[in-house]
């Protein structure tokens, strides 16, 4: 069998240049401020918060851009509430993750907003389950970063206004879409929601760590599609490896918190281009992006600490592709041929 490695070929697309300032501007203003006021934890959520906006700026008109960063900020909000209220030991933990996931998968089809918006929630549902609220202030951040990528949405809407399309990924749509019944299916949704609730069963038997990361891998990567949700384990799976090596490497350079914050900016700025050259990409650069504010977070014994955090990042990772291959695997056909196909040298 032979590596695929033309997945890793860069694309030739217009690049969103607007899309990335706008990400930079909003991670810069509260990372700098916490950093200023001497608050590692806020420059980690704050550059977390600002990130935010880009991740669901689909284009169109003011209205509709900030109406689906506005309906997705809430139901994510109320999946972090949920998931810290619920707890990590408890196991009203699953239902609510395999409730949320069923509805993830059975939206699937309807439009990139909704579909992006609900595996955000199912992100912040484990997120939040597993770690100890942050502190006050860090939260304060966190909110002047998501203000902070509204504005610059905002502003660049206002600046360059552009006609919503009329099959334009956008909530509203993809509501449509839903009314339609355009979706996924209920086969679809069972088969993702069984295979996150694995993942997170599996990471707590092994204690891993941080075991919403196993599960995250599972729930980024599967999509109706198999033969894409393959592309995207494998993508994935070697864009993670490049963003720990380059996370590592970059700590070790320049570990002066100043100095991470600079790469953590450009990575910013970075992220929405590397969705449009390659998917593996992407991956690294939101990997090395989320491991170096963990760096910063951590410091003063940030280096000791990241090098262990680096580690964990991995291996979740790879487990949780490990499960999702599995799970599409099983519960998709057309990716068992693919696969089976692939195997076979054909």
């Amino acid at each position: 069998m032979r590596l695929p490695l033309h997945l890793l070929a860069l694309r030739n697309a217009p690049l969103p240049w607007r899309k990335g300032m706008c990400a930079a501007v909003a991670v810069a203003i509260p990372a700098v401020a916490a950093m200023l006021l001497g608050q590692p934890w806020g420059v980690l959520l704050g550059g977390i918060g600002g990130l935010y906006a880009s991740f669901l700026d689909f284009g169109g008109t003011l209205r509709h851009r900030l109406w689906t960063q506005a309906a997705g900020l809430a139901l994510i909000l109320g999946a972090a509430v949920l998931g810290h209220w619920v707890g990590g030991d408890s196991p009203w933990l699953f239902l609510l993750l395999a409730l949320l996931a069923f509805g993830t998968g059975w939206a699937d089809g309807s439009g990139a907003a909704l579909e992006a918006i609900f595996r955000f929630a199912l992100l912040a549902l484990l997120i939040y389950a597993f770690v100890p609220a942050p502190p006050a202030v860090a939260l304060a951040f966190a909110g002047v970063g998501v203000t902070a990528g509204l504005v610059a949405v905002g502003i660049d809407s206002l600046l360059w206004p552009r006609a919503l399309p009329r099959q334009h990924p956008g909530l509203a749509n993809s509501v449509k879409q839903i009314a339609r019944g355009r979706t996924a299916g209920w086969r679809h949704a069972l088969g993702y929601a069984v295979t996150c609730c694995a993942a997170l069963w599996l990471a707590l038997d092994l204690h891993s760590v941080r075991p919403a990361w196993v599960a995250a891998a599972t729930v980024f990567a599967i999509r109706p599609d198999g033969p894409d949700s393959l592309r995207r384990l494998f993508q994935t799976a070697f864009g993670t490896l490049v963003g720990v090596a380059g996370a590592w490497l970059l700590a070790h350079l320049t570990p002066h918190p100043a100095m991470l914050l600079l790469w953590v900016l450009l990575l910013a700025f970075y992220r929405p281009l590397a969705m449009v050259h390659n998917m593996w990409l992407h991956s690294a650069a939101l990997t090395a992006f989320i491991l170096l504010l963990f760096d910063i977070a951590l410091q003063p014994g940030g280096a000791a600490a990241g090098a262990a955090l680096l580690r964990e990042r991995l291996n979740d990772v790879m487990l949780g592709s490990l499960v999702a291959l599995i799970g599409v695997a099983l519960f998709n056909s057309a990716a068992r041929r693919h696969l089976l196909a692939r195997l076979g040298g054909r």
